[in-house]
């Protein structure tokens, strides 16, 4: 029987696209999703500014 020497390139590789996905995934989390909200907060009006006019009027 001869044995067969593990791959030594297979888990370093596994284990780097494992560490890039979570990078990535936590860097997209992070970065893209402040732009949103900003973009969201300026599409509605303020409330108090719709009160405080109709009371100065």
């Amino acid at each position: 029987m001869s044995k067969k020497a593990p791959n030594k390139v297979l888990a370093p590789v596994v284990i780097a696209g494992i560490t890039i996905g979570f990078l990535v995934s936590a860097y997209k989390y992070i970065f893209a999703a402040n732009p949103r909200t900003e973009i969201e907060q300026n599409k509605q009006p303020p409330k108090n500014d719709a009160l405080d006019q109709k009371k100065s009027v």
